[in-house]
């Protein structure tokens, strides 16, 4: 392994922290451990978890609690990661304590994600790497990567998807301005643009409200599917009936129906050779 390249020690979830892990160790970074949340779980995401990923790899997986504060490293990094990152874990960044955030800030901290930017009808989204601090997403930027969205053709799941990406080739940048040697970016976020949204004012956004319109309904439809989560939903009669997007019935009839003609081709041909295979010689 290089000695010039950086050494870090990663924290994350979901499958773009793996990714990142297993960008890391292709440019031949020092990966010292691995800190991951046991108590979540996806079970509907395909793929290796990043514990099992790191695992068979020989590196060390612990949680934040059980992280020795002793390790040194040149950097600290938050991928997805699902609690606050504690100051002393940030300390042990030589060169940067960093966290990659699923949307731009200063706009779109905490909760204010992709359902956010639906309800709001923006027309860019983005993700953020910043400078971790005592705050939650408060940090000095290091890059921010926008991108701009049809938004009335968009789900919470689709902006998702589409974010994710985008932040897999942020952190690709950032491995690059790692590895040159020059000064990181560092600019302070704007405090007239900053938002923070916590999970309590998230939730309440789900609700339709009374009265709403047809386009109104189908956009807090949209920016709440997320299956499995809780969809969008109207309370009818103090029953909490939850409410599905159009767009998201046709995207899930295109997957349900998307081998018809092989598969009915498969029935034709096996059905052929059975009758021919039965059929009495002449």
């Amino acid at each position: 392994m290089s000695a010039s390249k950086p050494s870090v020690v990663l924290m994350g979830s979901k499958p773009g922290s793996v990714v990142a892990l297993e960008t890391m160790l292709a440019r031949g970074w020092d990966v010292r451990c691995v800190v991951v949340s046991r108590t979540f779980g996806y079970p509907w995401v395909s793929g290796p978890t990043l514990e099992e990923y790191a695992t068979a790899r020989g590196i060390p997986v612990v949680t934040q609690r059980e992280l020795s504060r002793s390790i040194e490293a040149d950097f600290v990094i938050s991928y997805m990661f699902r609690y606050r990152v504690q100051s002393d874990v940030i300390a042990m960044a030589g060169r940067a304590a960093l966290n990659f955030h699923a949307g731009p800030l200063p706009e779109f901290g905490g909760w204010a994600f992709y359902n956010v930017a639906i309800l709001e009808n923006s027309p860019e989204y983005g993700c953020t790497c910043h400078y971790m601090d005592d705050g939650f997403d408060t940090g000095p930027l290091l890059r921010v990567r926008r991108f701009p969205i049809e938004v009335k053709r968009e789900t919470a799941l689709s902006l998702e998807q589409r974010a994710q990406a985008e932040m897999v080739r942020l952190f690709v940048e950032f491995c690059e301005l790692a590895e040159s040697g020059d000064p990181l970016p560092k600019e302070e976020q704007d405090p007239a643009k900053r938002r923070y949204m916590s999970q309590e004012e998230f939730e309440l956004l789900k609700k339709i409200p009374d009265g709403a319109d047809a386009e109104a309904i189908d956009r807090t439809a949209r920016a709440f599917w997320y299956p499995p989560y809780g969809c969008a939903y109207a309370d009818a009669g103090g029953q909490r009936i939850e409410v599905v997007p159009q767009i998201a019935k046709d995207e899930i009839a295109a997957l349900f129906h998307r081998e018809d003609y092989e598969r009915l081709r498969a029935a034709a041909h096996d059905e052929g050779a059975k009758r021919s295979t039965a059929r009495p010689p002449r």
